[in-house]
């Protein structure tokens, strides 16, 4: 089976763009990378990390989030939502590894 120069070229086509849009994603830029180094940010993950681990321990504990900050500051923002999505417990079916949840540090390295 022969298949045309011109759907030869689509494909071609189509996984370079695949493979780019792929590592945007995967690599963060430096305006990214510099976020994640400020105190504000770091503060936001562990407060995040913090939220996503006591899930459903104690209804009684206030929550982990500074409300003031979440609300004022962007990188406090972005640092509890990434410290929540990273450290929340796996929940069944979402993890490629039956029962694996892995949860690093609570401050991202550099």
């Amino acid at each position: 089976m022969m298949i045309s120069t011109k759907v030869f070229h689509r494909i071609v086509a189509a996984s370079l763009l695949s493979a780019l849009t792929a590592g945007c994603v995967l690599f963060p830029g430096a305006k990214d990378k510099a976020l994640r180094r400020t105190p504000a940010f770091q503060e936001g993950y562990s407060d995040g990390c913090a939220a996503a681990s006591a899930q459903g321990s104690n209804y009684r504990e206030g929550p982990y989030r500074d409300e003031a900050l979440y609300q004022s500051d962007a990188a406090y923002r972005a640092g509890w939502s990434n410290g929540f999505q990273t450290c929340r417990p796996a929940q069944p079916g979402n993890s490629p590894v039956p029962g694996a949840n892995p949860i690093p540090s609570p401050v991202p390295g550099p």
